[in-house]
């Protein structure tokens, strides 16, 4: 925010000095204070070198009056250098000139957009709109509020935290799926072309029939933005189904093409190559193996990981056992210092989410390999049909069918949902080992 300019106990340079990102590295503030050093390209903008080091721009302006006089001398600050290089603080401070010449002043616009990016980005509409409207109009959000409400009231009689319960359709996909790739951006500069851009994504990455429900529920944000005068248009009105690139949900490969996907996967750099031949060795969801964590896992010996209930789909903590060779991709898995995610290009800190592009690099090579090898090509699929594969081929080996499906996780009909996440853990490791022995 502005302020009207204070003395401060500031050592300015005399004269102004054209800067150039060489000089701005070099600087030092003089012992025991500051050095500020005015441009003399953009005049009115300053570098400020604090006593441990940092840099950071500002400006002086003053706001144009009707008369033709004008206001105090006023300060604003820009950003910190390098995060916010030289070019574009001379933009910022330009921009901020033009505005205090037309009598604006440049503060209150930033403040304004500042306010702006508080209430009208799309996490925080997505918020109200899950709020405000899903749970309270549609069935799926009513029943999501209901088992929060009585989550509250079993922790107030216990005096323990709510237990943490399972999100309605248009929360989980929304936030899960959309809210990442436009956090903090302004609900009116989602263009219809990004949205057709995330739906072909999360064609290629999940399939058909989630991209067709996330369709609809943007559809349902957009449009109850447009009734909250939030938007005038909605950048999803009009893209139909035949718009998107369906994928069939029963697309299942066969031993043969489960082969050809974990030999590239092998040429595939960290993580993903990882992530591919662990999902064929587990059979488990890509989110799943995508969000590892290292407090996931039992001690070595019992070589098995454990998912919370909170972070599994059926709301039950899933156990995992693993097979030998699932076990030396862990084991050949880096060390964070910086995070506990398994599987991640951020040091540990996030898990691996860029599937669009490493799974598209995957595909080639595979067509790659074909072509050098005169097979034919593969036909298209998702990694999601890597777990449908996985469930049908263990079957196809005598493993029986009951036992494939605790290792899925698929909740067993007539089986109470408290069950032990131990139950059928022999019969899980059995069947995974025998699994695991055909990737050896």
């Amino acid at each position: 925010m502005a302020t009207v300019m204070e003395e401060e106990r500031v050592e300015e340079q005399r004269g102004r000095e054209r800067l150039t990102d060489k000089r701005l590295e070099k600087l030092v503030a003089p012992r025991g204070g500051r050095l500020e050093i005015a441009d003399a390209l953009v005049r009115e903008l300053r570098v400020r070198v604090g006593k441990t080091g940092k840099k950071s721009w500002s400006m002086l302006y003053r706001v144009a009056h009707a008369d033709g006089s004008r206001g105090k001398m006023k300060r604003m600050n820009l950003g910190v250098y390098p995060t916010l290089s030289l070019s574009d603080a001379r933009d910022k401070a330009r921009e901020a000139l033009e505005a205090a010449d037309k009598g604006i002043d440049p503060a209150v616009v930033r403040a304004k957009e500042i306010d702006q990016r508080q209430t009208r980005t799309f996490e925080v509409v997505l918020e109200r709109y899950v709020e405000l409207h899903v749970k309270m109009t549609t069935r799926d959000g009513q029943r999501a509020k209901a088992a929060e409400e009585l989550a509250r009231k079993e922790a107030e009689e216990t005096g323990t935290k709510p237990r943490k319960v399972g999100r309605c359709p248009a929360e989980r996909l929304l936030t899960d799926l959309v809210e990442p790739k436009w956090r903090g951006r302004l609900i009116e500069s989602i263009r219809r072309a990004e949205v057709i851009e995330l739906i072909d994504d999360i064609v290629l990455d999940r399939g058909a029939n989630v991209a067709r429900e996330v369709r609809k529920h943007l559809v349902g944000l957009f449009s109850w933005a447009i009734d909250r005068d939030l938007l005038d248009i909605s950048p999803a009105a009009g893209i139909k189904r035949k718009d998107l690139k369906y994928v069939a949900r029963d697309r299942e490969l066969s031993m043969d093409e489960l082969r050809r996907v974990w030999d590239a996967a092998g040429e595939v750099a960290y993580p993903f190559g990882d992530l591919v031949r662990l999902l064929i060795l587990t059979g488990q969801r890509r989110s799943e193996i995508a969000e590892l964590e290292r407090d996931w896992f039992e001690p070595d010996e019992e070589r098995m990981f454990v998912i919370p209930a909170d972070k599994y789909k059926t709301g039950i903590k899933h156990a995992v056992p693993l097979s030998a060779p699932a076990w030396r991709i862990i084991e050949s898995l880096p060390r964070w210092n910086e995070g506990e995610f398994l599987l991640s290009g951020s040091g540990g800190r996030r898990p691996f989410s860029g599937f669009s592009k490493a799974k598209a690099a995957l595909d080639k090579k595979i067509a790659k390999r074909a072509e050098k090898e005169g097979l034919a090509p593969l036909k298209p699929w998702t990694l999601h049909d890597i777990r449908r594969s996985v469930t049908t081929r263990m079957i196809a080996m005598g493993i029986r069918e009951e036992h494939v499906e605790r290792v899925m996780g698929h909740l067993i009909p007539g089986v109470a949902r408290t069950y032990n996440h131990h139950s059928y853990l022999p019969e899980k490791r059995a069947a995974l080992e025998k699994w695991g022995k055909l990737w050896s």
